[in-house]
């Protein structure tokens, strides 16, 4: 047999000690003169009392003791902390905007001057290109799969002018050194 149903809910709240004025004080009225009420209570307490936690120990009551003001302290800390990478990602970019309004401007103007073509080298005699041996010069044949170079030098002098005589009209001059010949 259970509680009356019209205070059933009372008295779980009862006896949890989870009742207080007006209501309190009828249902107590009420309890006093229902043994099916009163028995209903008893059974919550004890049922109440099996899920009960242990009183807490010491450590756990300092531990316990001040922990919103800690909490609140370790925030505030996490949020001065990520303001100062915010302000120095801050100051990062208004140096770099800075350094790229001033190198701007003389950067884009070399990269439009007309670039001078260099005059062309001269092939060194054959006495200059005596400082690699005979051993390392068959290596890189080798490597390089070719046969054998029979060259003395002899045919290339300091002053001979070693220029292109091909079709220039699809040369401008002025190439990228990423471009594909």
């Amino acid at each position: 047999m259970g509680a009356c149903v019209e205070y059933e809910e009372q008295a779980s709240l009862h006896a949890a000690e989870a009742l207080e004025g007006e209501e309190a004080t009828r249902f107590q009225a009420h309890l006093e003169t229902c043994a099916a009420c009163q028995a209903e209570v008893a059974s919550a307490r004890e049922v109440l009392g099996l899920v009960a936690l242990p009183p807490q120990t010491p450590v756990e009551v300092r531990a316990q003791d001040g922990l919103g003001a800690r909490t609140l302290a370790a925030w505030r800390r996490e949020q001065t902390r990520q303001g100062m990478g915010r302000r120095a990602l801050g100051s990062l970019a208004a140096v770099a905007a800075v350094v790229a309004l001033m190198l701007g401007p003389s950067a884009l103007e070399r990269l439009k001057a007309p670039h001078p073509v260099a005059a062309p080298a001269s092939v060194p005699s054959a006495s200059a290109r005596d400082d690699v041996d005979a051993e390392t010069l068959a290596a890189f044949e080798a490597w390089a799969g070719l046969d054998p170079l029979e060259d003395d030098g002899a045919g290339y002098s300091v002053d001979e002018d070693l220029t292109w005589d091909g079709d220039d009209a699809g040369l401008d001059g002025d190439f990228d050194l990423g471009e594909t010949l």
